[in-house]
């Protein structure tokens, strides 16, 4: 039983462990500061108040989101975030309560040690755990379909990252003979003809699928056979490979083919907890972005001509639904001709049209992109049901039709529908303007794929110093 749900159970003890630790560290500060533990009585206050925002705080920072699997500098990543924002907290309360009384030396112990504790308690762990998945707790069987160059890249990609996790059994030929490598042949444990034999021999838990092309018709029998034996299936591109090293990324990027009923009846649940987390969300918010977003407006009117706001039709993938996307203007009020004459510098590929020097972008329209003020309209579409806090970014009509069938063959790329369009997402995060059409879709399956409010907060939570240094945006 433990063996089966030692994913979960290791979570739980990091979870205790890193708590005991965050704990043991006031004690430690008291200790080094005055040398008397009594002094501890003056601190209890603080010391509650940190145990109450311990766990949301962790939560939201992703520190324990895809733990099991991740690489210890993915595990750390997060925890030096905690310690910043923790810092913030601390000192603002203790300049907002003028708490002269309280020692800023034994704070300052606290918050240095506590992050050295959780550091050296997470890299033990991990070890631990790293000993415990090669002898089968939390590893999935897993089995590859592809055997030509691409499968062996992604496969020794695999056992970089994720190590003994995914417990690879063999891969299966995917129709292809010529293109089997002699590095692989001696594990091809059959042909796709044979898929079914082969699954109801080695029981996988996991399949990939290393395609190329990214093309689903070809794949169709492995798709039932997913569905019938109740296994993840997922196709992956090597196109995308760096991907799986970004901090917010702990598990394989890709398409995901199948969804179980269990799943299905766990997203009816999620839509009802993300519509009630946006509602609040906004609702606090509504406050300060009130007066900025008068200014902006009075800004945009005095400095060229047009309306305030910029209105467009958009959605997630071509033929699909539709809304009035909303965002202050930032560009001159003939934009879109000018576009037609810009679309050979285009900078992205893909369904989008990006320039660093875009001639259509008024001064101060540079400035609210730079620093994603253009977006905060959009919150009256996240009031309307239309949008989501987080999701993926939807995309002018006129824009898919510059998809082309590449390098890779762009219809998968409709799941990203399965979920609302959001302000800000997984991509927006890791690398906004700088990253491809590809990669963008890829981020926003994997977002929809592991979507959890938790997830939201910690992309929420991203995105503030992203927007703070215009990092990838214009």
């Amino acid at each position: 039983m433990i063996k089966k749900n030692w994913p979960f159970v290791f979570t739980l003890i990091v979870f205790v462990v890193d708590w005991l630790l965050f704990n043991t560290a006031f004690v430690l500060a008291a200790y080094w500061r005055f040398q008397n533990l009594a002094v501890l009585k003056n601190y209890i206050p603080i010391i509650i108040a940190a145990n109450i925002l311990f766990f949301p705080l962790a939560i939201g920072l992703g520190v324990y989101r895809g733990l099991f699997q991740s690489s210890l500098a993915n595990q750390k990543q997060p925890l030096k975030k905690f310690t910043i924002f923790l810092s913030l907290v601390f000192m603002s309360y203790l300049f907002l309560v003028k708490g002269s009384h309280y020692s800023r030396g034994l704070i300052l112990i606290f918050l240095v040690s506590q992050y050295a504790l959780l550091d050296i308690g997470r890299s033990i762990l991990f070890r631990i755990n790293k000993y415990l998945i090669k002898k089968g707790f939390g590893s999935k069987k897993t089995i590859i379909v592809g055997t030509d160059t691409s499968t062996l890249v992604f496969y020794e990609h695999l056992k970089h990252l994720f190590g003994d996790y995914y417990k690879v059994k063999g891969f299966v030929n995917n129709g292809h003979p010529e293109r089997e490598l002699s590095e692989l042949k001696p594990y091809i444990i059959g042909n796709q003809r044979e898929f079914d034999q082969v699954v109801l021999r080695e029981k996988p838990e996991q399949v990939f699928i290393v395609s190329d092309s990214m093309s689903l018709s070809k794949y169709e029998k492995i798709i039932q056979i997913s569905e019938k034996y109740n296994f993840k299936l997922k196709m992956v591109s090597p196109f995308v490979k760096d991907l799986m090293h970004q901090v917010k990324v702990r598990d394989v990027t890709g398409v995901p083919l199948t969804t179980n009923n269990k799943r299905r009846r766990y997203l009816k649940f999620r839509k009802v907890a993300k519509r009630i987390f946006d509602l609040t969300v906004v609702s606090l918010l509504a406050i300060p972005l009130l007066p900025i977003g008068t200014v902006i407006a009075i800004s945009i009117k005095l400095t060229s001509k047009g309306p305030v706001f910029f209105k467009q039709e958009r959605a997630l993938y071509k033929n699909g639904p539709t809304f009035k996307f909303l965002k202050f203007r930032t560009m001159y009020e003939n934009a879109d001709e000018i576009k037609e004459k810009l679309l050979e510098k285009n900078e992205s590929n893909g369904a989008l049209f990006k320039m660093k020097k875009d001639p259509r972008v008024t001064p101060i329209g540079r400035f609210l992109r730079k620093y994603s003020l253009d977006e905060i309209p959009q919150f009256i579409n996240v009031l309307k049901g239309e949008m989501s806090l987080v999701g993926p970014r939807p995309l002018p009509i006129k824009d898919f039709d510059l998809i082309k069938n590449g390098k890779m063959n762009y219809d998968w790329y409709k799941k990203r529908g399965e979920a609302k369009p959001g302000i800000t997402g997984l991509w927006q995060i890791s690398g906004r303007s700088d990253l491809t059409f590809e990669e963008m879709c890829m981020l926003d399956l994997y977002y929809i794929e592991n979507h959890s409010i938790f997830f939201d907060m910690e992309i929420i939570f991203d995105t503030i110093p992203v927007i703070l240094t215009g990092k990838g945006a214009y």
